[in-house]
């Protein structure tokens, strides 16, 4: 909140001392991570991120009201090609992938996770809006420390879900998705 939520490229440079093509790479960065945008003709807008505890937990909320009814959407079709790919990824952080990663890695496997799972709903306006939901959350995530014992728990939490999914228990996967992110919650609180 130190600067406004309309800037100019200049204005970047100068305030933190920038030269032309750092201050171009932190926007476009700030672009691809959706916190930014160009605006039409000249300048930039800041969008809102989560910057409190409080904006952190509503996105978590959000989270538990449209992931679960994802899962029992009347489109949503399992996909063979998706669940083999995210129990892959779930099991090599649980064989010790989770040890060794980058911080930013573990958040990134997590999100993907979560929306390549809403992605088999068949509902774009859940897909949309956690993809949203992940651009305010990821610079505030990027920026915690990541605890590697609970992550643990949360790929193994994520390959129950896959299995309940691949069994055609969508409901019991609903409800095990609701129970897991305010285990999440919790513990980043």
């Amino acid at each position: 909140d130190r600067i406004p939520g309309e800037v100019t490229e200049l204005f970047i440079r100068d305030k933190y001392r920038l030269t032309k093509s750092e201050a171009q790479e932190m926007l476009g960065r700030a672009a691809r991570e959706g916190w930014a945008e160009p605006k039409p003709g000249y300048g930039w807008r800041l969008r809102p991120v989560a910057k409190t505890p409080d904006t952190f937990e509503q996105i978590y909320r959000f989270r538990a009201l449209i992931e679960p009814a994802a899962l029992i959407e009347p489109g949503f079709v399992f996909d063979q090609k998706i669940y083999e790919a995210l129990h892959r990824t779930q099991q090599k952080m649980l064989d010790g992938d989770a040890c060794r990663l980058p911080s930013a890695a573990l958040v990134q496997a997590g999100a993907t996770f979560h929306l390549d799972l809403i992605r088999m709903s068949g509902n774009m306006m859940f897909v949309q809006a956690l993809e949203r939901a992940n651009q305010l959350r990821r610079l505030l995530e990027y920026r915690t420390n990541v605890n590697r014992q609970r992550f643990e728990v949360q790929c193994a939490d994520h390959l129950h879900i896959l299995d309940l999914v691949r069994r055609g228990e969508n409901l019991e996967a609903a409800h095990f998705m609701k129970k897991h992110l305010s285990g999440a919650l919790a513990a980043k609180s």
